[in-house]
């Protein structure tokens, strides 16, 4: 049976993670012993739905409910990802391509599907007492390494979608009222940071394969303007057996993915529901010199008082 709560909601937030599944949704409700009041509307399993304008923002259950105090209950919410996060299992999977082992996956633990894209990846691993969540994220990062082509999974209206991550880039704009024209949520930065470092770049792949006792380079690549202008920064990795062939393409991929100057930058904007982390934003801001694409590494939305804010940790793509 549906019922509303909004009446009785207050301190409203919910927040998403680049490095983890789903999204998370806390809130706190009014509470009075007076003979009145509406009491134990909400249970721990609960479906709980969010809305804005009757477009639906987050959809998932209760999983925590904490009492301080006579007069409000806080409850802690997380979308249907909760259950590939909790759930462990083991897998087999034997020339099969990436799209098709998730599917499985998701199959196994009833998670609604509503698009996978295709990622032909062909993944051969044993996965032993391994976090679905965690299956699925090294599935992904097979395919990364392949293609260099990078994924996002979301769940959206109860559903799961994994998509190219260059096809997720926000349009986010907000409208100071109706009779007026809407504003990109960029024009109004506040609180706005920007980190720029070359702790994590690397500038130098060697790819290497390892049989028994012996170890052998099988591919490598490297940026010789990079290296002269910020010396070397070198990064190995190992590949198995069946990947020798794509040593070079692999060592290739992780160069470019690796061999940048890394941000930590962080911006304050009005909310937009269709703000979350992994997506793509735009953003010119002078005073720091952010200018273009930016990853959003995490984004946490506020609702008080009526006015919605969010609060971005954004990185380079």
């Amino acid at each position: 049976m549906k019922k509303s709560i909004t009446a009785l909601v207050g301190n409203l937030t919910w927040t998403s993670h680049e490095s983890t599944l789903g999204v998370q949704l806390n809130f706190d409700t009014a509470y009075n012993n007076i003979i009145y009041f509406p009491k134990d509307l909400i249970d721990i399993g609960d479906v709980v739905v969010l809305s804005n304008d009757g477009n639906e923002v987050f959809r998932g259950i209760i999983v925590t409910e904490e009492i301080n105090g006579e007069f409000s209950r806080h409850y802690i919410a997380f979308d249907y990802a909760f259950y590939l996060n909790k759930s462990k299992g083991v897998y087999q999977f034997n020339g099969i391509q990436a799209s098709k082992a998730i599917e499985q996956l998701l199959n196994d633990l009833n998670i609604p599907v509503a698009n996978i894209a295709s990622i032909t990846t062909i993944i051969n691993h044993i996965y032993f007492d391994k976090v679905i969540s965690d299956i699925i994220k090294d599935i992904l990062l097979q395919a990364t390494q392949e293609t260099g082509q990078r994924y996002r999974l979301e769940m959206r209206a109860g559903k799961l979608y994994i998509e190219n991550e260059v096809d997720l880039i926000v349009n986010a704009t907000f409208k100071l009222a109706e009779n007026i024209e809407s504003y990109n949520v960029t024009t109004a930065i506040s609180n706005l940071s920007r980190r720029r470092s070359i702790e994590e770049m690397k500038n130098s792949i060697i790819i290497i394969s390892e049989n028994g006792e012996s170890i052998k380079t099988v591919g490598s690549a490297k940026e010789s303007t990079s290296i002269q202008k910020y010396g070397l920064l070198q990064e190995v990795q190992s590949v198995d057996e069946k990947d020798i062939s794509q040593a070079n393409h692999i060592a290739r991929t992780l160069l470019k993915d690796l061999n940048k100057i890394f941000e930590d930058n962080s911006v304050e904007l009005i909310g937009n529901d269709s703000v979350r982390a992994g997506r793509i934003i735009n953003i010119s801001e002078p005073i720091t010199g952010m200018n273009g694409q930016y990853k959003i590494k995490s984004c946490t939305h506020n609702v008080s008082n009526g006015i919605h804010k969010m609060s971005l940790d954004l990185g380079v793509l």
